[in-house]
């Protein structure tokens, strides 16, 4: 059978608008409802229903052979009560039977679970790719409201919780077929104790739901104070050295142990209202396994209803007895089983719906075609670029009029600290759509700039991010090169000789956040995946790819990205000014704006904020 391609695995749960939410100001969450969580299980599993449909089967006749165990026992209790000794091979044979029903039963409930519990793979495996593709697809800003703690916690709790629930349908079934076929049988040996098993169970079966309403509840706010909890132990973890450097372990675990604590305050409630369940529901059910057993004897006595003449409990079937008692303990027990399974059934139903926030999300496509305009390119200009930050001050952000852009030329930018910088790169790379502005490739306009610049432009980020795994896996990220590309890739930022000396080359492993290499190191590495990344882009953009580079390697790695990317437009955010004259030219910012544009020359005799920067960098250079 053909695998549903990605689209059509889309997560049938309707969503409202999407729109980005913060943790903190996240309505209070709903746990999903049980139809929904079934037709998410069954959305998840295209492809294998008919394997679930037949696990299904399985199991549920197997469940019909247990069922028939009471009635068969009951009967050779009745043969030997009848016939007296006499009766034994017949008990004999009905005892048979029992162990055969039993061993059927079996026959069908291991290959039934094997099938469910392979479907639940699955649907985990689909549910977690959707997951992290939305994530993937979400805009840059999305990512920036929520903390990846927060959301790591959320993918893990809601992929666990339809795992779970999908292999857990045996359960259910189980459940099910114990509960409902009992109460017929009963009701079958005697309308009377049929009716009173309806009733009771009933009333127990509301308490229970009574109940778990309320866990359900608490669940959800110990769901949301586990995120923050979490969310607090990736950031310690993530800046342990700035912890441990600061001395400051005691005080942050502290501050851990508080965010603990208040994941206790619901949980605390829900241990409570959890004993006094089981209780109320244990003294329950055997209270009415014991009236049941009373009816009927009583029934079958004469001493109520109209069955039996007074005075014949001598006559009654010590097997219709035994049924009633085992048909009313397998009721019960279902019943306290339900108890259990109910709250297990509620908390699912409350962590999958940790994942509406990440469905909600708005996906950022990125399209796979490019139009011959930005495509062959010669001169890119923007104009009117408004874009300001959520929650930042009225007039911040980054205010341009014009920008010009020529193929093939290398741009510095350059500017005061918080001038924009990193934001107008990540606009030119398409990663933040402004609010205005438009973008034209040789004067013909785009209608969907961020869209059409995520296609031709790639981002070098700052950050010299290493992820735990091999080297050749930090450098591709699941894409795909040949050796030559990569050789090419690690040439141009120079980072050629340093995997040549590594014993494991490419198979070297990089531990988490690449601790085991310095800094300049990383900074070389990651460039050369972003060289790697960027192959075929007409605009790479380079956000102070070398921080962590002494001068000379410095200025090596600029002269051979350069020619690595002969052909495209590169800019590149610079610190050191002793880089411009490198440059074919660069453009000065202040304050989200660009102050001024040319070369090195140019800018020195027309811009004093220029003059300063060179002064001033001067006068640091001399001081160190």
């Amino acid at each position: 059978m053909t695998e549903p391609t990605s689209a059509a695995l889309e997560d049938p749960l309707p969503h409202p608008p999407a729109v980005a939410v913060d943790e903190a100001h996240t309505p209070h969450e709903r746990p999903v409802s049980l139809p929904a969580l079934y037709k998410a299980l069954w959305h998840h599993a295209a492809g294998v229903r008919h394997v679930i449909l037949g696990a299904f089967l399985l199991l549920l006749a197997s469940q019909l052979f247990k069922l028939g165990v009471p009635w068969l026992a009951g009967n050779a209790i009745n043969a030997i009560q009848a016939g007296g000794l006499d009766s034994l091979p017949a008990a004999a044979r009905w005892l048979g039977l029992v162990f055969a029903a039993i061993v059927a039963s079996w026959v069908l409930h291991g290959p039934g679970r094997i099938l469910e519990r392979n479907v639940a793979l699955k649907v985990r495996e689909r549910l977690s790719a959707l997951l992290v593709g939305r994530l993937m697809s979400a805009p840059l800003a999305w990512h920036e409201r929520h903390h990846s703690g927060e959301v790591t916690h959320r993918v893990q709790q809601s992929t666990h919780a339809l795992y779970d629930f999908a292999q857990s349908q045996f359960i259910y079934l189980q459940n099910t077929v114990r509960l409902v076929g009992p109460i017929i049988a009963l009701y079958l040996i005697s309308s009377l104790v049929g009716w009173v098993a309806i009733v009771g169970y009933g009333l127990i079966g509301l308490l229970i739901t009574r109940f778990d309403r309320v866990m359900m509840k608490l669940a959800v706010d110990e769901n949301r104070a586990e995120r923050a909890y979490s969310a607090a132990l990736v950031d310690v973890l993530g800046n342990v050295l700035s912890v441990l450097a600061l001395r400051r372990g005691q005080g942050v675990a502290r501050l851990i142990g508080e965010r603990l604590v208040a994941v206790f305050g619901p949980l605390k409630r829900n241990i409570v209202l959890n004993e006094i369940k089981w209780c109320s529901v244990d003294l329950l059910a055997s209270m009415l396994w014991c009236i049941l057993v009373a009816v009927y004897a009583a029934e079958a006595s004469g001493a109520i209803g109209a069955g039996v003449v007074a005075g014949a409990a001598a006559g009654i079937a010590l097997g219709k007895v035994f049924m009633v008692y085992e048909y009313a303990q397998q009721a019960g027990g279902v019943i306290t089983a339900i108890a259990a399974h109910f709250q297990s059934l509620a908390r699912q139903r409350a962590d999958y719906a940790a994942a509406q926030p990440l469905l909600e999300a708005r996906e950022v496509e990125v399209p796979t075609v490019r139009s011959s305009s930005s495509d062959h390119w010669q001169r890119l200009a923007i104009e009117g670029l408004r874009f300001e930050h959520a929650g930042a001050r009225e007039g911040a952000g980054i205010r341009i009029d014009t920008l010009e852009l020529e193929r093939g030329r290398h741009y510095a930018l350059i500017g005061p600290s918080g001038a924009g910088k990193s934001t107008l790169l990540r606009l030119l790379a398409g990663l933040d759509e402004a609010a205005e502005g438009s973008l034209h490739f040789d004067g013909a306009r785009e209608s969907d700039p961020a869209s059409t610049l995520r296609t031709i432009a790639t981002l070098i980020p700052q950050q010299a991010e290493m992820f735990e795994g091999t080297l050749a896996e930090n450098l591709l990220l699941g894409g795909a090169a040949g050796p030559e590309r990569i050789s090419a890739a690690l040439r141009a930022t120079c980072a050629d000789p340093l995997v040549d000396g590594l014993k494991g080359g490419l198979a070297t492993r990089v531990t988490e956040g690449g601790a085991n290499w310095s800094g300049g190191q990383r900074q070389r590495l990651a460039l050369a995946r972003g060289v790697l990344a960027a192959e075929g882009s007409s605009l790479v953009l380079f956000d102070e790819p070398s921080s962590s580079l002494d001068p000379e390697t410095e200025a090596k790695v600029y002269a051979r990205l350069f020619d690595h990317f002969a052909d495209a437009t590169l800019i590149s955010s610079v610190h050191r000014l002793h880089l411009l004259d490198r440059f074919d030219g660069v453009i000065l910012m202040r304050a989200g704006r660009v102050e001024a544009m040319g070369t090195a020359w140019q800018l020195a005799q027309s811009s004093a904020l220029f003059r300063e920067m060179l002064a001033a960098q001067g006068e640091g250079d001399r001081g160190g």
